[in-house]
């Protein structure tokens, strides 16, 4: 007996070091596990079957060597981490060296900019929280990723929608560059121009909604969700999902919202969702997520069928894949697109949005300065609100505070390693820049959590240290609707303040939107109810 149980931990070791500790595996993981699920078994049935004098001793014996080679497997993958990983000098939890399964613990309830913000305070910026990962708090830490000097490739996490790729969501340099192409194709002057005259009809809908409802108490998330999904149904499809002026949110909305909250736990361990795509497709928030990227096909299809459509966004994703073969993979590159598409375009501007409100209702006197900047200004043209430093600012301001992406950017260092302030990280290692968090260092910013947009163009002396304010990236993998969505959010604060007046519905209520925010890729404000009063 005590020979199996030392053939089986040595066959642990030798799996771990063997195979598990090279490479990457979160694409293969079903496959290990399915692997281990059959083979075990299959080793049971095999003992049955040769051997005529079967004994309940054979079976225990073969129970024992199955649980100790686990064992071994799991023990010699924790000496590793703990005692001989290059990463094991980086001050973090003991346990998240271990296992990412730590952090997704902590994630739990959805917050993990605030899981991040509490490593940060006790173990300084560079913190180990993976077992080969290392979340860099460091203004520095964007040129370092995304910079033009870069060498990074990016990490596991952009495997979520495998094998469905786009410009985000690949990991090949070749295949981004050819997919970023059409995406800036799509977002072009003129191009822009034709989606500002539709965002612009949206936000006169909106108006006339919070015009009928004047001093009446509004929960301004599900306006705005329905908002900002109505506007990329429009300039990103030729669609008019209508569900700002019916009242409620279609059952695409519903799946986007519900497949994202998948994300607020897993996101750090993605192999997790992968697992779960895996072998639960149809369970929980699993089914949800599924019938998301069927949504975004059926989207894509009716709108592949339109003959009198625009140049909306789609409109180039439907060019690039008819002038190239129509393979498997050209299908998968233009299905990833449009989730892309679906996601970006209006899960992440309805919670911008939702914050600068929350920050205009919370601090009046900055509304009533871009009131009058405002004045004599024609609010429908982009053009001219661009040139509003206040209203820029605020909007700077609060994306800076409260972005809309709280913690999930990842890349992986190139071979050589990287230094970033005199601090080296090994090759081949995940490095994380949480956005909640640098954007309010003192290290880069005076007065760090004060909403002060004057720093933004009057005060620049408030900015410490430049480097830590990208919302929307850097280079080549930045945003490439940020223009779009800055345009939106101007639109929007300018339309609401020249006919309102907004206010909070009670003191109680002011830092639900703060308090009650989740992180689930992109940031889910707490409910925010406000009251727009019309101005005379």
């Amino acid at each position: 007996m005590l020979r199996i149980i030392i053939t089986s931990i040595a066959l642990g070791f030798l799996v771990h070091h063997g195979f598990f500790i090279r490479g990457e595996w979160h694409l293969a993981a079903p496959r290990v596990i399915l692997a281990h699920l059959v083979i075990i078994p299959a080793f049971f049935s095999w003992q049955l079957y040769r051997d005529e004098d079967y004994k309940l001793g054979k079976l225990v014996s073969v129970a024992i060597a199955a649980s100790t080679y686990v064992f071994g497997l799991f023990l010699s993958i924790v000496i590793y981490r703990l005692y001989f990983h290059r990463l094991k000098k980086f001050p973090g939890p003991r346990l998240a060296g271990v296992s990412k399964l730590w952090h997704v613990w902590q994630c739990r309830s959805s917050r993990g900019h605030h899981v991040l913000e509490q490593l940060y305070k006790e173990y300084g910026p560079f913190v180990r929280t993976g077992p080969n990962e290392i979340t860099i708090f460091h203004p520095a830490v964007y040129d370092a990723m995304d910079g033009p000097k870069n060498r990074n490739t990016r990490s596991d996490w952009y495997d979520l929608l495998y094998p469905r790729v786009s410009s985000i969501f690949t990991r090949d340099a070749k295949t981004h560059d050819l997919r970023r192409k059409v995406w800036d194709n799509a977002f072009h002057q003129v191009a822009l121009s034709n989606y500002y005259k539709g965002l612009t009809k949206h936000v006169r809908r909106l108006e006339r909604i919070l015009d009928e409802g004047s001093g009446k108490p509004f929960v301004v998330n599900d306006i705005l969700y329905r908002f900002s999904f109505d506007s990329m149904g429009d300039f990103g499809f030729s669609e008019d999902f209508k569900s700002l002026e019916s009242g409620n949110c279609n059952s695409a909305q519903n799946n986007l919202s519900s497949a994202i909250s998948l994300l607020g736990p897993f996101s750090p361990a993605i192999w997790i969702p992968r697992i779960a795509f895996a072998f639960i497709p149809g369970v929980w928030k699993v089914r949800d997520w599924f019938q998301m990227l069927e949504d975004a096909d059926s989207l894509m299809n009716s709108r592949m069928k339109k003959k009198k459509a625009g140049k909306d966004i789609s409109h180039f994703f439907i060019e690039a894949y008819k002038s190239g073969q129509k393979t498997q993979v050209t299908r998968q590159l233009l299905s990833g697109d449009t989730v892309t598409l679906l996601v970006a375009g209006s899960d992440s501007t309805a919670p911008s949005l939702i914050v600068l409100l929350y920050f205009l209702a919370r601090y009046p006197k900055h509304a009533e300065k871009i009131r009058h900047e405002l004045e004599g200004v024609d609010i429908t043209d982009v053009k001219a609100l661009s040139g509003l430093h206040h209203l820029t600012g605020t909007i700077n301001e609060s994306m800076r505070l409260l972005p809309a992406i709280l913690s999930f950017s990842s890349r992986v260092t190139p071979p050589e390693g990287l230094m970033i302030d005199n601090t080296y990280i090994p090759g081949n290692t995940k490095i994380c820049a949480p956005r909640y968090s640098i954007g309010r260092m003192a290290s880069a910013y005076t007065s760090p959590h004060e909403f002060l947009p004057e720093r933004w163009y009057s005060q620049p002396e408030l900015i410490k240290d430049k480097r830590a304010f990208a919302p929307f990236g850097l280079g080549r993998t930045s945003c490439v609707g940020k223009h779009l969505a800055m345009a939106q959010m101007r639109l929007v604060a300018a339309s609401i303040l020249t006919n309102f007046h907004v206010r909070f519905v009670c003191t109680e209520e002011e830092m639900t939107v703060e308090r009650d925010m989740l992180d689930q890729l992109t940031a889910k404000p707490g409910k925010l109810r406000l009251i727009f009063e019309k101005r005379c």
